[in-house]
């Protein structure tokens, strides 16, 4: 009887320490979730209300916070492209268009269903040239990383504007991707091709246009996350 309860007893700790380790992993999981889900809806807001150098005003949008960005690195979506599956983000609170794409982006996302948006904001890592006497000048040289990235992206990118070589490509924000097993099934480059001014929000059927096609971008990741 005493060697029942001892067993009974070893079984219940170890069933005890095996709920709180998942509650733990659980708990701690979440909380990384939410702090990247506010440090976002914070660098995005923090704009609201004011004004670049130019002095146009930055459209206000407003984000949940329980958003599914998650931020991440190089090494992170180096590995999404070479043989992962996700939805990559490129952006920085400062761009106009980013400010536009965010906020349908946003309810995409919610809507579909989607449970992790990988976002970089790599702006500060790309190079910077010019086009003097028929000459391309290098400015500020771009990091390693950056261009490898865009070494892997190269057949989506688009030129590098004003330089009149096409073999130069840049990549310019925002710029959304959608990856399944390493291969850009889908991408969305700006807002839409009707989109002329930024710092105005979007028309309903603008909205509408950009909405639709981030939602086939994700589509295509929701049913590979079931079948792939």
């Amino acid at each position: 009887m005493k060697r029942n309860f001892k067993l009974i007893g070893i079984i219940a700790l170890i069933v005890i320490l095996i709920i709180v380790y998942l509650f733990l992993f659980v708990f701690q999981n979440k909380k990384e979730v939410n702090e990247d889900a506010n440090k976002f809806k914070e660098e995005y807001e923090s704009l609201n209300g004011k004004k670049n150098e130019d002095g146009k005003s930055y459209l206000e949008i407003e984000i949940s916070n329980d958003n599914v960005i998650d931020y991440t690195d190089y090494k992170e979506v180096f590995d999404i492209l070479d043989d992962g599956t996700g939805i990559i983000y490129f952006g920085f609170p400062e761009c106009p268009w980013c400010r536009n794409l965010v906020k349908v982006l946003m309810d995409a996302a919610n809507e579909v269903g989607v449970e992790k948006i990988f976002y970089l904001n790599n702006r500060e890592d790309r190079d910077t040239r010019v086009l003097e006497n028929n000459k391309i000048v290098v400015e500020k040289e771009g990091t390693e990383d950056y261009f490898k990235l865009v070494n892997k992206l190269d057949n989506i990118l688009g030129e590098y504007k004003g330089l009149n070589d096409k073999s130069i490509k840049r990549l310019y924000f925002p710029t959304v991707i959608f990856v399944v097993e390493g291969k850009v099934v889908k991408y969305n480059i700006g807002t839409v091709d009707s989109q002329i001014d930024p710092y105005t929000e979007m028309t309903e059927s603008q909205t509408k246009e950009l909405r639709d096609k981030l939602i086939e971008g994700m589509e295509e990741i929701i049913s590979c996350t079931s079948a792939c």
